[in-house]
């Protein structure tokens, strides 16, 4: 049986999915995502040490950021973790990987 975040989860997954594919601009996918989730969406950097979050959006209008964290498995549905806070920016967990990324990547990836 799926626990309460577990469908949470599943739900806000469904609902990106879907929002990808809306011609929308990204100003309009932040109000709708935010209207969804009841405004609970905020920045990786602003995020808890050791607490395992959902990528809601990546908000940035640079193709080479937004491919860089593709990349990295970083792109909205996925679970990120952040292991710790640096001055520079913050280690995270994305899949099988740890990676250190600065403070602007921190703040353009949405949780």
């Amino acid at each position: 049986m799926m626990t309460l975040e577990q469908k949470r989860k599943r739900v806000q997954n469904a609902l990106n999915n879907e929002l990808a594919h809306l011609d929308t601009t990204q100003a309009q996918r932040v109000h709708l995502l935010e209207s969804i989730t009841g405004g609970e969406m905020m920045a990786l950097r602003e995020a808890e040490a050791g607490r395992e979050y959902i990528i809601q959006d990546i908000r940035t209008d640079d193709e080479e950021m937004n491919a860089f964290l593709f990349s990295l498995g970083c792109y909205s549905g996925e679970p990120i973790t952040v292991i710790k806070h640096r001055k520079s920016g913050c280690v995270v967990s994305i899949k099988d990987g740890r990676y250190n990324i600065d403070n602007q990547l921190a703040e353009a990836i949405i949780i």
